[in-house]
């Protein structure tokens, strides 16, 4: 019998072609997935791992032929280049899959670390041969397909040179339409808005007196709806045929922004024999040209829009300020009802954009504890006795508007009611007087408000009955506000209704609600300091009409002695303000 030889260094090992075939599958599999990832290969997934594993055998054989068979790698870098491996990332990712089993494979191991070298470097040298031939090749279509188009352009301009100028022409009137679709809105024709913001810079560098118009239709969102879209394109270029009409004669610029918004540059260049009108003047024609009868699809329609008007000062001004004042002066005019108009200089408004920019930033001031809780004492009239606390929202910022506004216009007013109603309720929890916190109407609506109530009460160990919640008297007669008053009344705590304004039938429909205290709407209080004897009869009578249901009347921002005695005397049981107490921390 024959004994087999001893493995030494210079013979490779065997081992079987199942071992064999499962290494360098291994390999190709993860050149093809890490080149896949790097790179667009022209092969289906299914197909991508064949060509990477017969290029791994092609490898192997290259490196353990004798010589190595340096012309088969190359021919491999080429084939990388054919799969659209062009870049230096593709060559690093061959480098590195594939150095580790040539050096280190059971067939290969044995071999001289240089022939692995050699025949890398010669996949390398295929890589960028083929890279630079593939290079060549299209540059040389480029060369072929600009001379081709060259040369027929050249015999077409020699065969054909009057229907060049045609098409030159054609050419021409194709950029001027392009240029005025892109500056033009495509239903109504009028600039846009783009057009429209360089038109105004250019007038505001030159330092003319200028008035931008923003308006914007009151509805139209519903009209859409109903209508549907052709009916309400109709109507909109009515719209522009009555705005273009209104400006007729002026100086002005008319564009559409947007689906209902349209904007007037006014200028007022020095030198005209005519004096340009004025915003009423002006805002009074386009109020008069919408509220014309506009007939869409037999149904006739009277239009009315808000305009926001902003005037720019003798000076040039800021494009970015001069058109965020119109824009403010038009959120005005909302503000005040459909139909209305609002004018604002540039610097105008200050009190209105520093509700807006802490409406802005309130989020932030709530996440990072900004706000705060402070409190007030309530008194009985009669003896100036305390007889509760209130509670509200604060931001310790100077200037800063109503908390509780605030949180109303920017949707955080659920959010602050639930922090407003924990915090107080886990500071009053040691207290004698009773708390008391006012809702909001959205607060007062919420779906999740008596859940919420019951919730921190059994979590801060507040009693139900020295809790008092507020509801806004607008909200309360009716709806969800209606049921959760009722309901919280019923588990304990104790109800009432602010901001009421006197309604005798809302007086009448307190009679049906669990609430034990009315307090007075703050203008009815800051009216009673006129003392006008109908005035004073009228808020007695409010009084006496609260009392009848069983409630008890309650007043705020009482700040001087004859103030107090005056409201004791027209019936008002109880009072916060400056007189009583300082506001802060019970």
């Amino acid at each position: 019998m024959t004994r087999p030889l001893p493995h030494d260094a210079d013979t490779p090992p065997v081992r079987s072609a199942a071992d064999r075939e499962r290494v360098r599958t291994k390999a190709a599999r993860k050149w093809a997935y890490l080149i896949s990832m790097a790179t667009y290969v022209p092969l289906r997934h299914t197909d991508m791992e064949r060509p990477f594993r017969d290029m791994v055998d092609e490898m192997f054989a290259a490196l353990t032929g004798e010589p190595p068979d340096l012309d088969a790698a190359e021919r491999v870098g080429a084939k990388l280049i054919e799969l659209n491996c062009v870049d230096r990332v593709c060559l690093r990712i061959t480098m590195d899959v594939l150095s580790g089993p040539l050096l280190t494979d059971e067939d290969t191991r044995h071999l001289a670390p240089d022939r692995v070298t050699r025949v890398l470097g010669a996949l390398a040298v295929g890589f960028a041969e083929a890279l630079r031939k593939r290079t060549i090749e299209q540059q040389e279509s480029m060369i072929r397909a600009v001379k081709s188009v060259a040369m027929k352009a050249t015999g077409a301009a020699k065969a054909y040179l009057a229907e060049r100028e045609a098409i030159a022409t054609e050419l021409s009137l194709l950029r001027r339409q392009l240029s005025h679709q892109l500056l033009h809105d495509a239903l109504t024709g009028l600039p846009n808005r783009q057009f429209f913001t360089t038109r105004l810079e250019e007038v505001l560098n030159s330092g003319n007196p200028t008035t931008l118009y923003r308006i914007e239709l009151n509805g139209f969102a519903v009209l859409n709806d109903g209508l549907g879209s052709p009916h309400t394109d109709h109507l909109l270029l009515t719209v522009a045929a009555r705005l273009r009409s209104s400006v007729a004669g002026e100086d002005a610029m008319l564009a559409r922004f947007d689906r209902a918004s349209f904007a007037v540059l006014h200028e007022h260049r020095p030198g005209r024999a005519r004096r340009p009108l004025s915003p009423d003047e002006l805002v009074a024609r386009i109020t008069a040209a919408l509220a014309e009868t506009t007939y869409v699809a037999d149904h006739g329609f009277a239009l009315t829009a808000n305009i926001g008007v902003v005037q720019s000062p003798p000076h040039r001004a800021e494009l970015v300020e001069f058109t965020q004042s119109a824009d403010l002066a038009l959120r005005l005019a909302k503000e005040q009802g459909p139909g209305r108009w609002r004018l604002l200089a540039p610097n105008g408004g200050d009190e209105d954009r520093t509700r807006l920019r802490f409406a802005a930033i309130m989020p932030g001031a709530l996440e990072t504890g900004q706000l705060t809780v402070d409190y007030r004492l309530r008194v009985d009239l009669a003896d100036e006795r305390p007889v509760s606390v209130d509670a509200y929202p604060c931001w310790d910022k100077a200037g800063t508007p109503d908390c509780t506004a605030l949180a109303e216009e920017t949707g955080l007013s659920p959010q602050v009611g639930r922090w407003l109603l924990r915090t107080a309720s886990e500071r009053m929890s040691t207290s004698e007087l009773p708390l008391s916190v006012r809702l909001s109407r959205t607060q007062a609506s919420a779906p999740d408000l008596v859940d919420t109530v019951l919730g921190t009460l059994a979590d801060t160990s507040l009693p139900a009955d020295r809790l008092q919640l507020a509801m806004p008297a607008v909200a309360v007669f009716g709806g969800q506000a209606m049921d959760n008053l009722t309901a919280l009344a019923c588990a304990g705590v104790r109800m009432a209704v602010h901001d009421f304004t006197g309604d005798p039938t809302d007086v009448a429909r307190l009679a049906d609600l669990p609430v034990g205290t009315v307090s007075l709407a703050p203008e009815l209080v800051a009216r009673a300091r006129t003392a006008r004897p109908l005035l004073t009869k009228a808020l007695t009578g409010v009084a006496a009409l609260v009392h009848e249901v069983g409630a008890t009347v309650a007043v705020d921002g009482i700040s001087s002695k004859p103030e107090a005695d005056w409201w004791r005397r027209a019936g008002a049981d109880t009072a916060t303000g400056p007189l009583f107490a300082i506001q802060g921390q019970p």
